[in-house]
């Protein structure tokens, strides 16, 4: 198949939807697909928010000028231009469009309006004109006209259907991948031997912001620190400079703490190397790749309970799960894996059990198989 992937951001294959939209088309192009990716990479002399507006255009403009495109795989708010003339003029039948969430953006609107009325953010006001106004309207009529919504958890499945009026036929659900690199060393890992004894570390990968509960995670660590002197923390991608990190935390903690505020992607398992415990006490995830990520490094997540890390996120079987905002209960979670070493084996086994079962090339498999079903039911476009 010819497959078109839009992505609305620079291409990095380290970060986020940018780095899934790296991997999934280099998963597809080696099942022997011919995959061409959009970004804002081809719009670069465009900047900031003209360029965000302007990129659904500038995609539909892609389209026109490629006819022998099978799938047109878009992210969520491009394709509105491109399924709104489909449903007017009836062309293109022969193309598969989906709108692809990499997180939907009127669930992570609706926290940020709470966080907002509960003080714990701020909302500029610019945000109702782009960001909470024009976008959302993108992405709702993107994922309303497209052949499939395609979505990566089971709330966004029920979001879709229940605020957005998409039919239930229309929408699909499949998750995300991990980096061959980190299936390896899964892989490795379950044929070897069992964990050899030492202290149990933490470690945490996201940016130092509310939105990834950095404000929970370091009122418990630094609970956990000062309660195990022999416990180390280990911050990686934070974004923000080590100064700025360990401000964050008392003086006599910080000794114990590393921070890295950037890395490749392919480096996190060596980064990881030294570390027993994930803690990830996010608010809003549309699948969460970081807790798959560690699990297949060996170690055991301690994650908020919030849709996306619940896709493969089962409590006591492999990992532990939190109410989210909770600094306490994330505290106790991981001292009792700390105090119960045997708890924790039994927990790193069905972590990375679970892992293994998430590469991308067993994912490509999937998409494939999904695009051509679909493809072969014709479906209409929709009004």
């Amino acid at each position: 198949m010819n497959i078109l992937l839009s992505i609305h951001h620079e291409l990095d294959g380290s970060t986020g939807a940018p780095g899934v939209t790296v991997k999934l088309a280099e998963a597809l192009a080696q099942r022997g697909h011919r995959v061409t990716t959009v970004s804002f990479d081809n719009i670069g002399w465009a900047r900031g928010k003209l360029r965000a507006i302007l990129f659904p255009w500038f995609l539909f403009g892609h389209v026109l000028a490629h006819p022998e495109y099978d799938v047109l795989d878009l992210s969520s708010g491009d394709g509105w231009v491109v399924n709104l003339a489909r449903r007017l003029t009836g062309w293109r039948r022969h193309q598969l469009t989906l709108t692809r969430s990499h997180g939907l953006e009127h669930m992570g609107h609706d926290l940020f309006v709470e966080s907002c009325k509960d003080g714990h953010t701020a909302m500029s006001w610019k945000y109702p004109i782009y960001g909470g106004g024009y976008r959302l309207w993108e992405c709702r009529r993107s994922f309303k006209l497209a052949d499939v919504s395609l979505v990566l958890n089971e709330a966004e499945r029920e979001y879709a259907e229940t605020r957005f009026g998409v039919d239930a036929a229309h929408i699909e659900k499949i998750g995300n991948g991990i980096d061959e690199c980190f299936a390896r060393v899964a892989r490795h890992l379950i044929a070897g031997t069992s964990a050899t004894a030492g202290p149990v570390n933490v470690a945490f990968a996201g940016r130092a912001v509310f939105w990834k509960g950095f404000t929970y995670l370091t009122e418990a660590m630094t609970n956990v620190l000062t309660r195990y002197p022999h416990v180390n923390l280990g911050l990686f991608g934070t974004g923000s400079t080590e100064a700025e990190v360990l401000a964050a935390f008392p003086e006599a903690v910080r000794a114990r703490i590393t921070v890295v505020p950037r890395y490749d992607n392919k480096e996190l398992p060596a980064l990881l190397g030294g570390y027993q415990v994930f803690a990830f006490p996010s608010l809003t995830e549309g699948f969460g790749m970081a807790p798959l990520e560690a699990m297949a490094c060996g170690l055991v997540p301690v994650i908020s309970d919030i849709p996306g890390p619940r896709e493969y996120m089962r409590d006591g079987v492999n990992g532990i799960v939190v109410p989210p905002r909770d600094a306490n209960a994330l505290e106790m979670a991981i001292a009792g894996v700390i105090d119960d070493r045997e708890r924790w084996l039994a927990l790193r086994r069905g972590a990375l059990a679970t892992a293994v079962n998430y590469s991308w090339t067993d994912l490509a498999a999937r998409f494939e198989l999904l695009y051509c079903q679909r493809r072969q039911r014709r479906m209409p476009v929709r009004a």
